[in-house]
């Protein structure tokens, strides 16, 4: 059996123990999605309506896309997390245990947005320039524009995949942000088949008809309503979001500590690598985020810094 079918039966079993947690719950789940959904959409809404422009109009464009992408995800962690340990901590619960972690959640996300976004901005830049400095007409214009979306789809997935264990790391595993960054970066490599497996086959189910739906209201409104979808799709997104988070945490959860427990082995048997010396100041700076949370239900990673 080769690393790319392994990777792919890693994911559907993953992805089946997730839909195990969920079933034990679901009504926590939709509770949690229509919760972080609705301020995602209400932003929808304002960037939709016809408003004048102006800095209150943009305060409630970052407010509420804010609170949809950024403590929705922390807080179905925690859900999840409860779920595996056979305990259920309702709204309330996982709202205020997952506040708790939204500090180190997003010091994490500094750190994946600049891996991710350092290769994958710099295609895009790439891209921009090429169109500007050469001009290609049809149909060589829509070979190369086709040529750049699997180069950057295919950078953005792989980026994507090395930093999915971060955050996992990082709350759960109550590891500082860069270290938990680092060995993201470190264990999906040496495990990355069944790192992108779980990512794609937990995914898909929910991302392919969404996309697919979007796509296709896209080709088929009028100019109007399609300038109009346009305008409104970055918030959009945060919604079509949150029908497919439950879905990877729940996949990934166990992934990333069963794959921990084999990096723990094979360090035990080869020696830790340790965590590089430049990354020495920025831990010394924000290795207590959020210290003040106290510890997490389903915590049982170890680590040395």
């Amino acid at each position: 059996m080769d690393a790319i079918e392994r990777g792919w039966l890693a994911g559907v079993h993953y992805f089946r123990s997730g839909l195990t947690v969920l079933g034990r719950s679901p009504w926590l789940y939709v509770r949690l999605l229509t919760l972080f959904a609705i301020p995602a959409l209400i932003a929808a809404i304002v960037a939709g309506v016809d408003f004048a422009p102006g800095p209150g109009r943009s305060v409630v464009l970052f407010f509420m896309n804010g609170i949809s992408s950024t403590v929705a995800p922390v807080v179905i962690m925690v859900a999840v997390a409860a779920g595996f340990s056979g305990r259920d901590l309702g709204v309330a619960g996982s709202l205020r245990t997952g506040l708790g972690w939204l500090p180190r959640y997003l010091w994490t996300n500094v750190h994946t947005s600049v891996i991710f976004w350092l290769p994958v901005g710099t295609l895009l830049l790439l891209r921009w320039w090429q169109r500007d400095a050469i001009s290609l007409g049809d149909p060589a214009e829509a070979a190369v524009d086709a040529g750049w979306f699997v180069v950057i789809g295919t950078v953005a997935l792989y980026v994507h995949s090395r930093t999915l264990l971060a955050p996992f790391y990082a709350i759960h595993g109550d590891m500082p942000a860069t270290v938990a960054a680092l060995e993201s970066w470190r264990v999906s490599g040496r495990y990355f088949g069944k790192v992108f497996g779980t990512f794609i086959v937990s995914s898909a189910p929910t991302a392919v008809p969404l996309g697919a739906v979007f796509a296709a209201l896209l080709w088929t409104l009028g100019d109007s309503p399609r300038a109009t979808m346009l305008v409104m799709l970055p918030s959009l997104i945060w919604v079509a979001l949150k029908f497919i988070r439950p879905f990877l945490v729940t996949a990934v959860y166990p992934l990333h500590k069963d794959l921990w427990r084999e990096e723990s082995s094979r360090r035990a048997a080869h020696g830790d690598p340790g965590t590089p010396a430049v990354l020495d100041p920025i831990l010394r700076l924000s290795a207590w985020i959020p210290r003040v949370a106290g510890r997490i239900v389903g915590k049982d990673l170890d680590w040395t810094l």
